[in-house]
């Protein structure tokens, strides 16, 4: 089967504006990609005239946690039934498929309930973007991680550290997390204090290496950091209190730095509701300011920055991931297309699916979201319902429309 995306502006995801020009699909791939008035189309293609729209790759958030939606008291969140919060996080990934977001990577999940919605959405069950699983977040015995009910495999020492990695990819897990350092959102937990040793998190490394699956880093604070890279991690999540020495340790091991402005962006704009826990907004506040200056640092020293929002927490809403790049545009990280590209191709790269998805090229798969206004010139326009036209996801129209009913926190299973 043959679908072509005639004559629209494409932003392939490397950095090229292509004005008329047609994208030629065939099954899950996209076949060629020329200018509309040369591209070949075969006789019996399904053709979509594009003329004035906008073409880009499928939006790639590298940081979510889909069986969290964005309720302002994470505790009580995680004490719904896990059935109920499977079926919720089924339907609030259909919500982020239809916003244009193609590939998420699941950061932890309690009970395993990202595995069990990647499998939902493969069999084709669901609606869903693709999703790269990581089960439960491997972690030392610390204060708070209580707070999050089943979301931590705690484990001290090499070895149970090794068995905790192996359960993950045992349970279907297609890379593993690790907490280099504490975390925010859990009440007595220091963020920049490190956690796992060096030799504990290599691991957890190696045995996602025997199955070609790399590892993420919860890493906020400089030395947690330096740690997460020796140990041979991919990438590092938030990275908020790195030091010169950290990010250039990045740059030269060639490790992503996963931003996540937005759990700070919708913590902070929703302060005067009530529900969020006094200690998790004091923690936001601080250090709102200090990740913008890292990620400034962090381009500035070569380190490549990719999208992840922490979907999912307070406020944080599936579905509305693309804030994150309109706050690097807004707050003058990135341009634009530095924004799209973080987003799309160098996201792809980041979580080992730039062989086959994040740029519009021949044979890779065809992840397309289509836009009514130009995101180079109005990047807000990524987060606004009414300006998306289409999406696709390997060659195969997204059907439906977001439901925003579920961007609230009286919903059904909220409480």
């Amino acid at each position: 089967m043959h679908t072509c995306l005639h004559d629209a502006t494409v932003i392939d995801g490397t950095g090229q504006i292509l004005e008329n020009y047609s994208l030629l699909i065939k099954d899950q791939e996209i076949l060629a990609l020329g200018p509309a008035e040369t591209l070949q189309i075969p006789a019996k293609a399904k053709v979509y005239t594009l003329s004035g729209k906008y073409v880009l790759p499928g939006i790639i958030d590298a940081h979510i946690h889909l069986d969290m939606h964005g309720l302002p008291d994470t505790y009580h969140e995680s004490l719904v039934e896990h059935k109920l919060r499977t079926i919720r996080s089924a339907i609030e990934m259909s919500n982020t498929v239809r916003a244009g977001v193609t590939t998420v990577r699941n950061m932890g999940s309690a009970h395993l309930i990202d595995i069990a919605v990647k499998r939902a959405v493969k069999e084709e069950l669901i609606i869903g973007p693709r999703i790269l699983a990581c089960g439960k977040i491997i972690s030392m015995t610390a204060a708070g991680n209580g707070y999050f009910p089943e979301l931590y495999r705690q484990a001290d020492g090499i070895d149970e550290n090794r068995k905790a990695a192996r359960e993950q990819l045992q349970g279907g897990a297609d890379l593993l997390k690790i907490m280099a350092t504490g975390a925010i959102m859990n009440p007595g937990g220091t963020p920049g204090a490190p956690l796992l040793d060096i030799d504990e998190m290599q691991a957890v490394v190696r045995e996602g290496e025997k199955e070609d699956k790399h590892t993420a880093a919860h890493a906020h604070g400089a030395q947690g950091i330096k740690n997460a890279v020796k140990a041979g991690v991919r990438t590092i999540e938030h990275g908020t209190l790195a030091d010169e020495d950290a990010l250039k340790l990045m740059a030269e091991a060639g490790v992503y730095l996963i931003s996540t402005l937005s759990s700070n962006f919708w913590m902070l704009r929703s302060a005067g509701k009530r529900g969020i826990p006094k200690f998790m907004f004091e923690k936001a506040e601080e250090i709102s300011k200090t990740r913008v200056e890292t990620l400034n640092k962090a381009l500035e020293l070569g380190v490549k920055v990719v999208m992840g929002t922490d979907a999912g927490t307070p406020y944080n809403f599936h579905g509305k991931n693309c804030m994150e790049l309109v706050q690097y545009v807004e707050k003058g990280i990135m341009s634009p297309m530095e924004a799209i590209i973080a987003s799309t191709g160098t996201a792809a790269e980041a979580v080992g699916l730039g062989h086959c998805t994040g740029t519009l090229k021949e044979g890779k798969l065809a992840d397309c979201l289509i836009l009514k206004q130009n995101p180079l010139k109005n990047i807000n326009c990524l987060l606004e319902l009414d300006c998306i036209h289409m999406v696709f996801k390997e060659g195969t129209l997204v059907k439906g429309e977001v439901d925003p009913q579920h961007w609230n926190t009286s919903t059904p299973l909220g409480l």
